[in-house]
């Protein structure tokens, strides 16, 4: 055997103790690397559907550790998700606009034509006899938004009727826009429909489960077949039935009771809707066909509540103030003149929320759920085939848009079109 160069050490042979120690010390290292890679990966596929997971991994945690110590689980999660947002926007960047413009096929019935007759005989009064404007409805104001930061994005703050159902520049029933309310997080993006009040109908109905589920009141928690062809849009409804027992009175059931002091929403047999705090702004009477409560208002006289940064007695049941979460949330409010906004945005406090609402021009307002994947706006198009077609109203909402053509466990909200006191 030849001898080793000079200034050299002899290679280890292969049953060399100091190689077999160096091959293991690489292998550990190469399964460590493994393991760390695929438990990254693990984390990443959890992660990307934490939204279709949430309800379940909720419920259930809700039911081993109980409904306060599940509530600050959800507090610090609430809190890494906002890091996590933040570092990725400053890194990768994000949207500053929520809608994605598409071109929807929707077949739209024609409707008759409305004839006047007018009495024009001598005896009548020429003061007495309408002008041609005077037969025509007033088009929709689109309420003035106002700024919340000195250089809003192309959009923000801006009506348009793009991608609505049986809406057009020329007919407005419906617009959009967008409000961007929180300036430590600009990645935070506020959905705002607008929907002329005159010419639709607010429906409301109890889930399979709640909010009346644990009182023995269960819900049809469908849209009745013969509203489908008349169906434009469709939300989420409240906080679960036990978290803060915040009434509902719809389907001709009672749910759970009525509260004084609490933000609600009511609709009434005329077709007309309110919003605002129960006992005060709203009292029952027989014209209610449904109501909905849910904390307290956000925007009331034009105002942001003062109440929005309150500990959790005002804003849910447990400990933990769930008004600091930032996480998807939903609302609903009205303008001075009528109009209903429906709004609905990611990473938001109450706070914010509010601030959102109020700069889209809404005079009163009250929030809704929170949290992903409950916080979904559907809008339905009308094929020439009959069938709807459902779609997210911002491509960044989670859940399937057609979840409200199902039953749900969950009460939710709806609009179909109604212009019998309109035309």
């Amino acid at each position: 055997m030849a001898e080793a160069a000079a200034g050299q050490y002899p290679l280890p042979s292969p049953t060399d103790p100091l190689a077999t120690s160096s091959r293991r010390r690489i292998s550990a290292r190469r399964v460590a690397l493994a393991l760390a890679v695929l438990g990254l990966l693990g984390i990443g596929a959890l992660y990307s559907q934490k939204d279709s997971l949430a309800p379940q991994v909720a419920d259930t945690g809700r039911q081993v550790v109980g409904d306060e110590n599940w509530a600050k689980v959800e507090s610090y999660w609430f809190r890494l998700e906002d890091r996590i947002h933040k570092v990725k926007y400053r890194v990768l960047g994000g949207d500053t606009n929520p809608f994605v413009i598409e071109v929807e096929v929707e077949f739209v019935p024609r409707v008759e034509a409305r004839t006047w007759t007018v009495d024009v005989r001598p005896a009548v009064a020429a003061a007495l006899v309408p002008t041609a404007d005077e037969f025509l409805q007033k088009a929709l104001v689109l309420p003035k938004t106002t700024p919340l930061r000195d250089a809003p994005e192309e959009g923000e703050g801006v009506w348009t009727t793009t991608g609505l159902p049986r809406t057009s520049p020329s007919d407005i029933l419906m617009a959009k826009t967008f409000v961007r309310p929180d300036k430590s997080r600009p990645y935070a993006l506020v959905g705002v429909l607008l929907v002329d009040s005159r010419r639709i109908r607010l429906s409301m109905t109890g889930g399979t489960a709640d909010p009346g589920g644990d009182r023995g009141v269960r819900g049809p928690g469908t849209i009745p077949a013969d509203a489908q062809s008349k169906l434009l849009v469709a939300w989420n409804g409240g906080f679960k039935g036990p978290h803060g027992s915040y009434g509902m009175v719809a389907d001709g059931k009672e749910y759970r009771p009525l509260r004084n002091g609490l933000a609600t929403i009511c609709s009434y047999k005329n077709g007309s809707l309110q919003i605002g705090e129960w006992g005060t702004d709203l009292t029952a009477v027989d014209t209610i066909t449904s109501c909905r409560q849910n904390a307290v208002l956000l925007v009331k006289d034009g105002q942001i509540s003062k109440r929005t940064a309150e500990g959790n007695d005002t804003w849910g049941y447990v400990a933990v103030n769930s008004a600091e979460f930032i996480t998807w949330r939903s609302a609903v409010g009205v303008t001075k003149d009528g109009s209903l906004l429906i709004a609905a945005g990611n990473s938001l406090s109450a706070a914010t929320l509010a601030s959102a609402l109020w700069a889209s021009g809404a005079y009163t307002a009250m929030q809704l759920d929170i949290n992903s994947p409950y916080v979904l706006l559907s809008k339905f198009y009308q094929q020439p085939d009959g069938s709807l077609r459902a779609e997210r109203f911002m491509d960044n909402m989670p859940d399937s848009p057609a979840r409200f053509l199902k039953t749900q466990e969950r009460d939710f909200m709806y609009v179909t079109l109604d212009e019998s006191g309109w035309r």
